[in-house]
């Protein structure tokens, strides 16, 4: 790894995190302005958990001359066959230059190294304006744009609560996430969403592995998440959801959002989408969040942004999934 000491910055740091500092880096997520939104609480036991299954020593962090936390990187292993290894990038807007080029060299040269084995690996990075010195340094090490998404905001505070509550759809009934529990329910679910995140951008679709440990994190907001049986009890749609923090100037937001939402297809047009997304409205402003956010592919199939747009979500961040093939690294 090449130390920002060489690189002119004696001050500041770019080295492999240890346990020790899962504190600082939750302190650096909840009191850096100008970073991008997350959707785990700045809590050290919620910053383990997401680095879970980073590769050894392959989470690095940037410190300044307080050895304060003041950004990190992130390359975590693939899941089972897949060949896509994530990375994060979170770094603060006075990060200077070449300390970001420092880590996101550091993950892409770690990247380089475990892929060798794997055929057609791929980096894959979801990344908006927030890192721009970041992106600026993945494209220059050969990244390329492969998916566009847009994350959106709506207030709550004209909705009625008691409206919300008498919704419902006939022949149809919602259930809450501790209610598709009890019923055994949750494989019914993890296959829809299988399903019907077929139709999304890149590599969403949950493995048994991967919802069971989605649902059992601690990012995973039961009440946020629900779902619609038919007559004869067999799941329809679903929706799973968290807690999305946004730091302002004038301080965190919280927002009910949207993970995932799904439709079986032959139950599509029956306004069960709306439905669910209603009542995850209701469950926030019981919760007392007066807003609800969600993400989504601009490029959806099922055209979904227009959905969302008439329910009056409106986009306020966009994002891009940017990617780095292994078989462009010379052998």
């Amino acid at each position: 790894m090449t130390l920002a000491a060489e690189r002119g910055l004696a001050s500041w740091t770019v080295a492999p995190a240890a346990p020790a500092d899962h504190p600082l880096i939750a302190d650096f997520l909840a009191t850096t302005v100008g970073i991008a939104g997350r959707k785990f609480a700045a809590d050290s036991r919620d910053v383990a958990e997401q680095f879970d299954d980073a590769l050894p020593e392959a989470l690095v962090v940037a410190r300044d001359q307080a050895q304060r936390v003041r950004g990190y990187a992130a390359l975590h292993e693939p899941h089972g066959q897949a060949p896509e290894f994530l990375a994060d990038f979170v770094f603060d807007p006075a990060a200077a230059r070449a300390i970001v080029d420092d880590a996101v060299a550091a993950v892409v040269a770690r990247f380089e190294r475990e892929s060798a084995a794997i055929p057609k690996a791929f980096l894959r990075s979801f990344i908006g304006p927030t890192q721009q010195t970041a992106l600026d340094a993945l494209i220059r090490l050969g990244a390329t744009e492969e998916g566009r998404f847009i994350r959106t905001r709506k207030p709550l505070d004209d909705e009625d609560a008691e409206y919300l509550q008498a919704l419902t759809l006939p022949g149809l009934t919602l259930l809450s996430w501790p209610e598709v529990i009890e019923r055994g329910l949750t494989e019914q679910v993890r296959s829809l969403q299988f399903d019907t995140f077929l139709e999304h951008f890149g590599n969403m679709s949950k493995t048994p592995e991967a919802f069971a440990h989605h649902i059992e994190s601690r990012s995973f907001a039961p009440d946020f998440s629900s779902a619609v049986v038919d007559e004869v009890g067999e799941v329809v749609g679903y929706v799973l959801g968290s807690t999305y923090t946004h730091l302002t100037g004038s301080g965190e937001e919280r927002s009910a959002h949207t993970d995932y939402i799904g439709v079986r297809a032959d139950q599509r047009k029956r306004g069960i989408g709306e439905f669910l997304l209603r009542k995850i409205w209701l469950a926030a402003l019981r919760r007392g969040v007066s807003i609800a956010s969600l993400g989504t592919d601009i490029n959806n199939a099922s055209k979904a942004h227009l959905l969302y747009a008439r329910l009056g979500y409106v986009a306020v961040e966009h994002q891009s999934a940017y990617r780095i093939d292994s078989e462009g690294f010379a052998k």
